[in-house]
């Protein structure tokens, strides 16, 4: 049960951010052309992930105050990450992106475990939906990495290795469930002020256009979908 769990969620995190990263190679020649609108929909993917998932799911779990006060905390750590890391211009923001992305996957494993042990059906059900949901989040953390002339190979590794932590969620969810379902909530507003502080920080003030703002209009349409 537990190795099948794992497997589960291990293979809707890796698959649905690695296909994000695969579907960035379509784009890849027009990232210099159109980077505006690349950068913009990067944004309103994750945008929307705050908003629509992760703030959302928090809430639920436990109220908006708490959510509101550990979304602040993420954004406060990720600042002290920024600081330091060493990579520079669009570089670091790729990465932080890429790393927003790990943390999230985490809780978002956690609740793919716990929910097997409560309804088997609704822990496959949540393991699809995620895994879907994960295709624009690689996507937006692979534009990101191509836009700063990562390799598209490289690219495509991080997407793949931004899932491992979904799998390794699934594992702990489905392990201890009692316990890391209460800290479900914490996990998620974290990575939410993380996304958060990427989007606002990074992404957005490098994007000022009438592209950047359609591409962030359709990265909200794509995951508001998904």
């Amino acid at each position: 049960m537990i190795f099948k769990v794992t497997l589960i969620g291990l293979l809707a995190g890796v698959m649905g951010t690695g296909i994000g990263g695969i579907l960035s190679d379509v784009f890849r020649k027009k990232v210099d052309k159109y980077i505006n609108f690349f950068m913009g929909l990067s944004g309103g993917i994750m945008l929307a992930v705050v908003v629509f998932d992760l703030m959302k799911e928090s809430m639920s779990s436990m109220g908006v105050m708490n959510t509101v006060l550990f979304t602040f905390i993420g954004v406060i750590l990720t600042m002290v990450i920024k600081s330091m890391l060493e990579f520079t211009g669009d570089m670091k923001s790729g990465y932080l992106i890429f790393i927003s992305i790990l943390l999230h996957n985490l809780p978002e494993g956690l609740a793919i475990g716990s929910s097997f042990i409560s309804a088997k059906d609704l822990g496959i059900t949540l393991a699809i939906v995620i895994g879907l949901h994960n295709i624009p989040e690689g996507l937006a953390t692979a534009l990101s990495l191509t836009g700063a002339k990562v390799p598209i190979k490289k690219v495509i590794l991080f997407t793949f290795i931004a899932g491992i932590p979904m799998g390794l969620g699934s594992f702990l969810g489905v392990y201890f469930a009692g316990i890391f379902t209460s800290l479900i909530g914490i996990f998620l507003s974290l990575a939410a002020g993380t996304m958060l502080y990427v989007v606002l920080d990074e992404i957005i003030p490098k994007s000022k256009s009438l592209y950047s703002i359609i591409g962030f209009l359709v990265g909200t349409i794509i995951v508001y979908h998904i």
